[in-house]
């Protein structure tokens, strides 16, 4: 789900990680560093690649046994190769090893991720940067600007075959998705246990009374201290009323256990 400039994932584990979609404008420039980048080592081959040839020629014994020519048409193949290899595998390369990042990206701070959160792998590096070319058509990035533009997740080609959006990174070390969900899963485990309550039937929820619980449970913590309780006991009143039982003494437990019975019979994404 995409808010704000922001894409929203809302994991199996109820877990919401918000991520600030990177814009045209620093994509743009952190292309460009890479570019210029791998314009200053095809110069620096090219040179090194004319003096190795300039140096052979200066070898007498090899221009005597009529190898000159023969060496210098290896060396043109090596330079193409080599060029060819910058060209398309740079970008693959560095994102795959610098775990979605390039030095452009990095001076930016940008990230390319999967499209459920997790750091990309090797395939997803390759097969966003193989349609590269794609996007560059009909000249200067104009198809894959035209896509960002008009993408709601500002997605260009590669990235919507590869399952990748790239993202701005926030300042400071964020933690990856893994200790994330980890530190949840810790969190599920400490806390006490709800109190016992007959929460009626649970089958008469819909799906946007389970979100609200969900939402609530989730985001709690950051709630102001005095519009906490508030908001918990609007949504126990509601459900209790839904679900035919007497308003809880305690609202937040009684979502708690709520939220529980219904994890036992269902599973679910919030939208």
């Amino acid at each position: 789900m995409r808010l704000d400039n922001q894409l929203i994932i809302e994991t199996p584990e109820r877990v919401e990680l918000r991520f600030a979609l990177a814009n045209i404008g620093s994509r743009f420039f952190a292309a460009l560093i890479d570019h210029l980048l791998q314009l200053v080592v095809l110069l620096l081959l090219l040179v090194s690649v004319n003096t190795l040839r300039v140096f052979v020629e200066q070898l007498e014994l090899i221009r005597a046994v009529g190898l000159s020519r023969s060496i210098e048409l290896w060396l043109l193949a090596l330079f193409v190769l080599v060029s060819f290899v910058i060209h398309f595998g740079y970008f693959a390369v560095f994102e795959a090893w610098w775990n979605g990042q390039t030095p452009g990206k990095r001076w930016l701070r940008l990230r390319v991720i999967r499209i459920d959160g997790r750091p990309i792998g090797f395939f997803e590096a390759l097969v966003r940067n193989v349609l590269r070319s794609i996007d560059f058509l009909p000249s200067g990035y104009a198809l894959g600007v035209m896509s960002i533009m008009l993408h709601r997740e500002a997605r260009r080609l590669g990235d919507l075959v590869a399952g990748t959006v790239v993202v701005k990174e926030r300042l400071g070390t964020t933690p990856s998705l893994e200790h994330v969900l980890r530190s949840h899963a810790a969190d599920i485990q400490l806390r006490p246990q709800a109190t016992a309550y007959d929460v009626g039937n649970i089958r008469a929820l819909t799906t946007d009374d389970v979100a609200a619980v969900e939402r609530f449970l989730l985001r709690r913590s950051t709630l102001p201290e005095k519009l906490r309780p508030w908001i918990a006991t609007r949504i126990a009143d509601s459900l209790s009323r839904r679900l035919g039982v007497s308003p809880p003494p305690t609202p937040e437990s009684f979502l708690e256990a709520v939220d529980q019975q219904y994890r036992a019979q269902a599973k679910y994404l919030v939208d």
